[in-house]
C-alpha cells in the first residue's frame, strides 16, 4: 500500500468512524450505564449528558479507528496473494487489526465508560478522570481491561469480519451499497450477540475503581460492587449472584440498536470513499 493510498484510508476510517459515533453515542452511553447497573430513568437527565466522553471518544477514535481500518485493509491486501478473498484473509486481517487498534481503544473505553456513567459535575470532566486514574492507579490503569478486550475482541474480529465479507461476496448480483448495508447490519447482530457478557465483564471492571461505582457500592449493590475491583472472575461471579446469567445480558437491546447503525454507517462511508479514491486514481492514469 502506498502512502497515498495509506492517507485516503486513513480519511476514510476518520470520517467513517466520527459520522457514526456521533449519530449513535447516546445509544452507547445507554448501553454502558446498563452494563454497569448506573441506568437512570431516561428523561432525568439532559440530553448533553449522553454525550459525556464524546470529546475523547472523537479525539482517540479517529485515529484508532483509521489505524484499526487501515491495518485490516493493508493485511487484507497484502495476504491476498497467499489467501485470496476469503473467509481465512478476512478472519487474519481483522486479528491484526484489533492487535493494532486495542492499542488506543482501550485508554478510550476506559476515559468513555467512566465518564457516561459520571453523576456529579466534577466525575463529568476529563481531566478529573485523567489526573484519578494517573494519580491513584498510574499507567496500567488506563489498560484496566486490555488483556480481556485482547481476548474477546479477537474471535469478535474473526466473526465480524468473516460475516461482512461472507455475506457480500453472497450478494454479488446486489449494488454495493445493498452489499455493505447487509454484510455490516449482519455482522454486527451477530458479533453483538457474542461479544456482550464478555464486553460487559470488560466494562465493570475498567470503572470499578470510579467515584461512581464507589457511590453505587455504598448502597443496595454493596457486597458485589466492593469487590468489582478484585479482578474478572470476581465481577463473573457478582453478576451471576445479582441477575443469574440474564445479567450477562444487560443492556444488549442499546447495544444492538447502537452498534447495527453504527457499523452500516461506518462501513459505508469507508467504503464509498475508499471506492471514489480509487477510482480518481484510476481517471488520472
Amino acid at each position: 500500500m502506498d502512502v497515498t493510498s495509506l492517507i485516503g484510508n486513513v480519511g476514510a476510517s476518520a470520517a467513517g468512524s466520527i459520522i457514526s459515533k456521533l449519530a449513535c453515542y447516546p445509544l452507547d452511553t445507554i448501553a454502558v450505564q446498563y452494563q454497569t447497573s448506573t441506568r437512570r430513568p431516561l428523561l432525568s437527565i439532559p440530553l448533553k449528558a449522553y454525550y459525556r466522553g464524546i470529546g475523547v471518544t472523537l479525539l482517540t477514535v479517529t485515529p484508532a479507528t483509521a489505524l484499526y481500518l487501515t491495518t485490516r485493509e493493508a493485511a487484507h491486501t497484502a495476504l491476498l496473494p497467499h489467501l485470496g478473498d476469503s473467509a481465512l484473509n478476512d478472519a487474519t486481517s481483522g486479528i491484526l487489526a484489533e492487535l493494532a487498534g486495542s492499542v488506543l481503544f482501550t485508554p478510550m473505553e476506559v476515559l468513555k465508560a467512566r465518564l457516561q456513567i459520571s453523576r456529579s459535575g466534577q466525575e463529568g470532566k476529563l481531566l478529573y478522570q485523567l489526573r484519578k486514574i494517573a494519580g491513584e492507579e498510574g499507567f496500567r490503569g488506563f489498560y484496566r481491561g486490555y488483556v480481556m478486550g485482547i481476548a474477546s475482541y479477537i474471535p469478535y474480529n474473526v466473526l465480524w469480519w468473516t460475516t461482512y465479507g461472507n455475506i457480500r461476496r453472497s450478494m454479488p448480483d446486489r449494488s454495493p451499497g445493498v452489499q455493505i448495508a447487509c454484510g455490516a447490519g449482519v455482522a454486527a447482530m451477530c458479533s453483538a450477540a457474542f461479544i456482550h457478557p464478555l464486553e460487559l465483564v470488560k466494562t465493570r471492571y475498567q470503572v470499578a475503581t470510579s467515584d461512581t461505582v464507589a457511590a453505587a457500592a455504598a448502597g443496595a449493590l454493596a457486597t458485589s460492587r466492593n469487590t468489582d475491583k478484585e479482578g474478572l472472575w470476581q465481577i463473573v461471579r457478582n453478576v451471576m449472584k445479582e441477575n443469574g446469567s440474564k445479567g450477562f445480558y444487560a443492556g444488549f437491546f442499546p447495544t444492538l440498536m447502537r452498534s447495527v447503525p453504527s457499523s452500516i454507517i461506518m462501513m459505508s462511508v469507508f467504503e464509498h470513499l475508499k471506492a471514489e479514491r480509487k477510482e480518481n486514481a484510476e481517471s488520472a492514469l
